[in-house]
């Protein structure tokens, strides 16, 4: 069996990053025109990098486990915060093995009553 991310989950993920790549840009050329130039030039490292990691992570195509489509949709959401909030990228970034953590956490530990709900919001 193969398994795969909701077509509705992927859009709203995307559009979100979408969105915050465009306020990260604008923020980045104000500063710029202030003077600034740091979020200029690291922007291809904080933001684009990110980003392609995203749009790999979504379109990347099924996996064999249920724990490895959440542990990818996982690192997507923690991507998708790193591009967010950019004040806390490095630690979201070193923070990566909390994600594959909670995913165990979640697949093992959480009764099934309330972990099927979540994974058929989730996964196709």
């Amino acid at each position: 069996m193969a398994y795969t991310l909701r077509s509705q989950m992927r859009a709203v993920v995307l559009a979100v990053a979408f969105f915050a790549i465009f306020i990260r840009l604008v923020s980045a050329l104000n500063a710029w025109q202030l003077g600034q130039n740091t979020e200029i030039q690291s922007y291809a490292f904080c933001v684009v990098f990110p980003a392609s990691l995203l749009l790999l992570f979504a379109f990347m195509g099924t996996a064999r486990t249920k724990e490895g489509m959440l542990m990818r949709f996982g690192s997507m959401l923690q991507l998708l915060l790193i591009l967010c909030l950019p004040s806390f990228a490095l630690y979201l970034a070193l923070g990566f093995p909390v994600v594959f953590f909670a995913v165990e956490i979640f697949c093992t530990r959480i009764p099934r009553k309330l972990a099927q709900p979540i994974e058929r919001a989730i996964l196709a």
